[in-house]
């Protein structure tokens, strides 16, 4: 092999691709034993967990390729999509995992952090007051009652690989536990994430 591949880093974590392997750095073995013990339980094509040592995880490579890259068009068909979709409804039907993850906090804490996140905007400046008591009272509907599901925590479609139009592997599980099946994780100031309804 030639080199190591940087695919994402940041503060909390890294993953590096090495050839056919992928190492997950982390810093925080709970979230390591949290995707390991996600991965196990997901009624969906996973990869291939090929160790783990503190802090790194080792995983296989995927086949296919993703449904596309977030800001960028799609790559994948549309019967790849339905194939998405369809894993996805068989991950949310699927019996309930013991973790409650990102997208499974209670309506509660959800309104108190969107709360907080919505002083901020006005009190920097971001956004007109008006605008963002709009938004905020218009977010009320998302702020429901849930039956909880097995949820992937941070689904976008880089994270979800075809090949043939049928669903190879979904990765990146970190967040993954009980939570709402309408969307996958929630927005941040510090940076976007893709939400995914099905």
């Amino acid at each position: 092999m030639d080199e190591v591949e940087v695919v994402v880093a940041h503060s909390e974590r890294a993953t590096l691709r090495v050839g056919d392997v992928f190492l997950k750095v982390d810093a925080d073995q709970a979230r390591i034993d949290a995707e390991v013990e996600a991965m196990s339980l997901a009624p969906v094509p996973t990869p291939e967990v090929l160790w783990s040592r503190p802090p790194v995880l080792a995983i296989a490579a995927l086949p296919g390729t993703t449904l596309g890259r977030l800001g960028g068009p799609s790559t994948g068909s549309p019967a790849g999509w339905g194939a998405a979709g369809a894993a996805i409804r068989k991950l949310h039907d699927a019996p309930l995992p013991s973790r409650t993850g990102r997208a499974g906090r209670s309506i509660v804490a959800l309104a108190a952090e969107l709360d907080g996140e919505c002083e901020w905007l006005v009190t920097n400046g971001v956004l007109p007051a008006d605008l963002v008591t709009r938004n905020r009272q218009v977010a009320e509907a998302a702020l429901r009652p849930w039956t909880p599901a097995f949820t992937h925590g941070d689904l976008q479609i880089a994270h979800v690989f075809v090949d043939d139009d049928e669903v190879t592997g979904i990765i990146d599980w970190s967040e993954a536990g009980q939570g709402t099946p309408c969307t996958t994780s929630p927005p941040s100031r510090s940076g976007t994430r893709s939400t995914w309804t099905t």
